[in-house]
């Protein structure tokens, strides 16, 4: 009986060394969770990309542009353009942004106009400059959820040209990205969306 019993103790500490042994694996699975969890806790977030805000009181529209306010060199229009020929850089008749480090420009205007935004392209299209040449053919896009087209052609003056254009309230806009031919074509598509999804009509 003593001797059963002993065998009885026996096999009781040694189920019970069994079981511990089950269990000691999930000691360092549970330690590893626990730092995994605090190294998401301690993760701080991301800092927020800087923009820079423009708003044009003469052709009524808001763009923000990556990078802060010092990054570009903003020229506002002074005129209003009716003229039958898009101007270049730096002319008071079109809002210009000219990023500092890449070069590239955008150039916007509107005026008032009836026609359709095919015959507003169209119009778009015949008053590119002179040493601009091979314009595509216009594809359907959006400006701020208004129907847009876009089109491309190259300049002389080493420059490839995405321009959008769309209506809003009577007046057609268009949104030229002018980009230095030294730049990767691939960059110039990416650069216009990223103003094209900011933008905004006032009113």
């Amino acid at each position: 009986m003593i001797a059963g019993s002993r065998r009885s103790n026996s096999d009781e500490v040694a189920s019970d060394r069994g079981h511990r042994r089950r269990s000691t694996p999930f000691r360092p699975c549970l330690a590893a969770f626990c730092v995994a969890v605090s190294a998401l806790v301690a993760v701080p977030p991301a800092a927020a990309r800087p923009t820079a805000t423009f708003v044009s009181k003469l052709y009524r529209y808001s763009i923000v542009l990556p990078g802060a306010t010092s990054h570009w060199s903003p020229t506002f229009a002074t005129q209003r353009w009716l003229d039958a020929s898009i101007p270049g850089i730096g002319d008071p008749h079109l809002d210009t942004f000219t990023d500092r480090k890449t070069g590239r420009t955008y150039l916007l205007a509107a005026r008032p106009t009836g026609s359709s935004l095919e015959k507003w392209t169209k119009f778009v299209i015949t008053a590119r400059p002179p040493i601009c040449v091979n314009p595509t053919s216009p594809k359907r896009a959006t400006l701020a959820g208004q129907p847009a087209e876009m089109v491309t052609w190259s300049c002389a003056d080493q420059y490839r040209v995405i321009v959008i254009t769309a209506l809003h309230a009577r007046r057609g806009y268009f949104m030229l990205l002018a980009s230095p031919t030294t730049l990767s074509r691939a960059s110039d598509l990416p650069a216009l969306n990223a103003a094209r999804q900011s933008f905004r009509f006032s009113r």
